[in-house]
């Protein structure tokens, strides 16, 4: 029962049109419905009317068939969402297919569940395991495994969107499987337990995408690059804001005079890098750059710069200013956007660990009277 997704579906009505126009409108009104379901499974290959239109399943297979709904539905809620993390859609992934694969071992199939052209249901959940997820088992497992040992955060993972892109791929094939399965059962409700079927489903990333990106993510970065990367750490590490800011006369406008100047760092050293690779890397210094620029720090100064230079105009203390507690929250907001992007510039070019600046103690320190040691008396 060879049964692999197709790139575009096509209605079952259409699959067996050719079968049907030499039957009767009724034989076709009442074996349609019989027969969609098992034709999911079959590619179409069974007959309308005649002892193969009403095809049905012993208990053990239907306990088979239901117990794979089952896991692929738990799956498909798993690998929900865009940011999956991949060690948690990777893990599902494994128990799912562990689970499954244990369960078809336990229900071989008889001779009598073999069907005029095509193969036995468990042929299909096979299938299911060795079409849609074990190529990205097979595929991520393996070098997400690799990235962890070596003691690096995920988070800093160059592959990491094609990773997800691929998590992403799996689950709308196994959407596309759960709705075989549902209805070569006939159970009614399906679309309150499944996404909505795609007309389309994707394959994985091609292998020479993928060998591209690793090709480009263990290449060293660009002098050019590393040097402006490390001036935007530099800069970074200069003038993003406290997260506990005191409440000193002005001390709002500077930070945002501060923030204002990063932003401009930043730009002058994107101009001075030279451009990607295209579909390069999510973490070159580059990309990086862009995000600590438009996702960091752009949100606050197009929000809260305009807002503070309307007040400024009045010539009141800061002290007056009604928003002046909501600005320094988003000055907090900003400065945790931006505090991992930052990190990952500096895990680029090698750089040291920004201090934490939220750190009392260190605060208490900065805040305290310098004291210097007395002076040295001569014997």
């Amino acid at each position: 029962m060879t049964n692999p997704i197709e790139p575009v579906r096509r209605p079952v009505v259409q699959r067996l049109l050719p079968i049907a126009a030499t039957r009767p409108g009724r034989a076709l009104a009442r074996g349609v419905a019989a027969v969609a379901g098992w034709a999911r499974l079959t590619n179409g290959a069974l007959r309308l009317g005649g002892a193969d239109v009403a095809a049905s399943f012993d208990s053990q297979t239907r306990a088979l068939l239901w117990h794979a709904l089952t896991e692929t539905i738990s799956t498909i809620a798993a690998l929900a969402g865009p940011d999956v993390a991949p060690e948690a859609g990777l893990a599902a992934l494994e128990t799912s297919a562990d689970r499954v694969r244990e369960q078809v071992a336990m229900h071989a199939p008889g001779a009598a569940m073999v069907f005029e052209g095509s193969e036995p249901p468990q042929i299909f959940v096979l299938e299911i395991l060795t079409q849609d997820v074990q190529p990205c088992l097979a595929r991520w497992l393996p070098r997400l495994e690799a990235w962890c040992q070596s003691g690096r955060r995920t988070a800093d993972w160059a592959l990491l969107p094609l990773c997800r892109n691929d998590l992403a791929r799996t689950r709308e094939r196994l959407v596309e499987r759960g709705w075989q399965l549902g209805v070569a059962l006939g159970l009614p409700g399906l679309d309150r337990l499944l996404p909505q079927r795609l007309a389309a489903v994707a394959a994985l990333i091609a292998p020479d995408e993928l060998a591209a990106a690793e090709a480009e993510a263990t290449m060293a970065p660009d002098p050019m690059a590393r040097q402006a990367g490390w001036r935007i750490y530099v800069e970074a590490a200069a003038r993003l804001p406290a997260q506990e800011m005191r409440s000193a006369p002005g001390a709002i406008g500077d930070a945002i005079a501060a923030i204002e100047t990063l932003a401009g760092e930043i730009r002058t050293a994107l101009k001075a890098m030279p451009p990607p690779q295209p579909r390069g890397a999510a973490n070159t210094i580059q990309a990086l750059g862009f995000e600590l620029l438009t996702k960091g720090i752009q949100p606050f100064l197009s929000e809260w710069r305009p807002r503070y230079r309307r007040f400024s105009a009045s010539e009141r203390p800061e002290a007056k200013w009604r928003r002046a507690d909501e600005c320094r929250a988003a000055l907090a907001a900003s400065r945790a956007r931006c505090l991992p992007t930052i990190g990952a510039i500096g895990r680029q070019i090698g750089a040291p660990p920004l201090p934490d600046f939220a750190d009392p103690e260190a605060i208490a320190e900065e805040d305290a009277p310098l004291q210097l040691p007395p002076p040295a008396t001569r014997s």
